[in-house]
């Protein structure tokens, strides 16, 4: 019985996050391998904004009308911090990591394909992390 009412308990938690997710995201930092790609010092390179976006399931990189990557993900809302696994849309390349959304701020940080998830929201130099923070485009 107690293993039914935990079950349900991540479902629920689960679709929470998926609702926290949808929608649109702008990146506000950007850290690659410990190195600061984008960030308030470091704006972001010039050309139409980059967006994520998210619906249901699947995830889309955009930049104005033009799409550049998507595919599909999965999260673990039972595990502290919450986990990701990110796949493209042939499912060929897999990417897990740790994420968290804090009302408009969403947080993740990735490994390369092959590696472990990270254990903490931080990429330094030789790790292969990417740490990414975005805010939801307002309509």
């Amino acid at each position: 019985m107690l293993s039914v009412v935990f079950t349900l308990s991540v479902a629920v938690h689960q679709e929470d996050d998926l609702d926290k997710l949808r929608g649109t995201w702008l990146t506000v930092s950007q850290i690659s391998n410990g190195k600061v790609i984008q960030d308030e010092k470091t704006p972001a390179p010039p050309g139409p904004v980059i967006q994520l976006v998210y619906d249901g399931n699947s995830w889309t990189v955009k930049a104005g009308d033009k799409t550049f990557a998507k595919g599909t993900f999965k999260i673990d809302t039972s595990k502290t911090p919450k986990e990701l696994v990110v796949m493209d849309d042939q499912g060929k390349v897999k990417l897990q990591g740790i994420y968290e959304v804090n009302g408009d701020t969403y947080r993740y940080c990735i490994a390369p394909a092959g590696k472990d998830k990270p254990n903490e929201f931080s990429s330094k130099e030789g790790s292969g992390h990417i740490l990414m923070v975005l805010k939801r485009e307002k309509p």
